[in-house]
């Protein structure tokens, strides 16, 4: 091969690696991403939670009835999904199965929320509503409307 020829497939590949997505470090991830402590001032059912906001968009919740003390039947993992929003802030939407003390399910819970993190990127804080349908059937879930209230969200990273 000439000179030539190998200085043309040095470009070639020169320019073909450079098309190839560089690793992501920790330090260019979302600040939303990772592990929080939440809190929300629910004036009917406040709750604790740990939340984990997913690389790609998705949430992982575990919720309690307030205490931490011991497990009760409202708790449970939820799911879910975040976007950020063209003005910084993000648009959170959840879904959590709630069972009675027998293990049958209650209702299902839809929360949608929008929170920013402040400056430090240690805290976040914002507010929305949880929409609570009667338990599901096959032919229709979520089911009727429940009740819907305003909630209140507060985080610190973990």
């Amino acid at each position: 091969m000439t000179r030539k020829g190998i200085v043309v497939t040095i470009a070639v590949a020169f320019i073909l690696l450079s098309a190839i997505p560089a690793e992501v470090v920790a330090q260019d991830l979302d600040p939303l991403v990772g592990t929080w402590n939440v809190r929300s001032t629910l004036t009917e059912a406040p709750f604790i939670a740990v939340q984990t906001f997913n690389v790609g968009g998705t949430t992982v919740e575990y919720d309690s009835a307030g205490t931490n003390s011991s497990a009760s039947p409202g708790e449970s993992i939820v799911l879910g999904s975040w976007k950020k929003a063209a003005d910084g802030s993000y648009d959170v939407k959840e879904q959590n199965y709630v069972y009675d003390s027998s293990g049958n399910l209650k209702y299902v819970a839809i929360t949608v929320f929008k929170i920013s993190i402040d400056p430090t990127k240690d805290h976040f804080s914002g507010g929305g509503g949880v929409t609570h349908f009667n338990f599901c059937s096959v032919d229709q879930c979520p089911g009727p409307l429940f009740a819907s209230t305003p909630l209140q969200l507060t985080g610190t990273r973990f």
